[in-house]
């Protein structure tokens, strides 16, 4: 019976750079597990952004995953709110809301929580529930939240999206203008929140919420629609969990899996394992690769993936049997150096049996050569 897991390490790529004698973090890195499984595999590079899209981790991953655009949401937000078990009535909308800081000249300084603790996020977060607005507002994890509002509020759902990721520097009047015009409860819910986080203020910093990537009710097909194949999940962070349930695949839910650098690898791998008896397929997301960088720390995206590959792929090569199909690559690329996601191609290891010979001596087309990064999985799952 054919067993695959496909691994995507989120935000894997990055440009090399001069701190590294020309190299990327992921060239930098000591990972001789994934150098042995790459030994036996097909390698390289492709686009892994579906057309029309930006480099974020829902349309990517959702490429990735062999999903046609046509089922892709607004933004990743109704999938997150699913990952917290929460499904958008028709008449609302939901909007990702992050706990940012901002000088006094009101320019976005922090998108992820300044200073504060884990503790003093989550605190924060509940002192803003206590605002009577008609706006419900649900905590995710450290700075990420969500907005949950009734459509009428809106005079039209296509805004302007700015992710503050991408646009730490610029004036946030500016940056929120379009989406407080359409709706201008926003604007009100902004402001009442920045009067209870007065009592997080430091010197030169005002924490605020910044709403954006507006998302309407959505669905996907199911992965057995799609692959005629069981799957299960293992993934911490909301969007790959969202995304999973979104599926129809078995979510695994051990505690100890943070979507950040603090993640319980071992356990990661050995559920991974597990799943995989019961299961044909298994995905996994492992998320601390793009945290590291978002928070301009090469370093430390050096040294996760040193841990990726010590505590995760050791146990799964040493473990799983060596006829499972194993699918490892990024959904995007994100910089350490500036801190935003990037347009690169990012790199890939595919272990098939047979494929290493087939793909030396064939670029007909069908051959994985000929292949864009949405066949892939179809091709890794399918063909013989």
């Amino acid at each position: 019976m054919m067993k695959a897991i496909m691994v995507i390490i989120d935000g894997l790529a990055d440009e090399k750079m001069n701190e590294l004698n020309g190299q990327t973090t992921y060239e930098s890195a000591h990972h001789p597990n994934l150098d042995r499984l790459a030994a036996g595999a097909v390698t390289g590079y492709f686009d892994s952004c579906p057309q029309g899209y930006t480099p974020e981790s829902m349309p990517c991953i959702l490429n990735l995953l062999g999903i046609d655009p046509v089922y892709y949401p607004q933004s990743r937000a109704s999938l997150e709110l699913l990952a917290n078990g929460y499904k958008l009535e028709d008449d609302e909308v939901v909007l990702r809301c992050n706990l940012a800081a901002v000088d006094n000249s009101n320019h976005l300084i922090s998108f992820n929580g300044g200073n504060l603790t884990h503790i003093e996020m989550k605190k924060a977060v509940e002192a803003i529930n206590d605002t009577p607005m008609d706006i419900r507002l649900i905590h995710l994890s450290d700075y990420r939240n969500l907005l949950i509002m009734k459509k009428r509020y809106f005079q039209a759902l296509r805004c302007k999206n700015y992710p503050p990721h991408e646009y730490v520097g610029d004036n946030v009047d500016v940056l929120l203008a379009d989406i407080c015009a359409k709706a201008p409860i926003l604007k009100e819910f902004v402001s009442a929140a920045m009067e209870k986080l007065k009592n997080y203020r430091e010197d030169k910093l005002t924490y605020i919420l910044y709403p954006w990537g507006i998302s309407e009710k959505s669905s996907l097909p199911t992965f057995q629609e799609l692959y005629s194949l069981n799957a299960a999940a293992v993934c911490g962070t909301e969007i790959a969990r969202g995304i999973a349930i979104a599926l129809g695949m078995t979510l695994a839910n051990p505690t100890g899996m943070t979507g950040d650098t603090d993640t319980d690898l071992i356990l990661k791998a050995k559920t991974t394992c597990a799943m995989l008896d019961n299961h044909d397929f298994v995905f996994v997301h492992i998320n601390g690769t793009d945290e590291a960088a978002h928070r301009y720390d090469l370093r430390e995206k050096i040294s996760f993936i040193e841990r990726i590959d010590r505590e995760f792929f050791r146990i799964i090569l040493d473990e799983l049997s060596p006829d499972t199909r194993i699918y490892v690559c990024a959904d995007h690329g994100t910089s350490p150096l500036s801190g935003k996601h990037t347009v690169l191609d990012v790199p890939y290891i595919i272990k098939k049996p047979f494929w290493k010979n087939e793909m030396s001596i064939t670029t007909a087309p069908g051959a994985l050569t000929e292949l864009k990064a949405a066949d892939v999985l179809n091709y890794l799952l399918t063909v013989q």
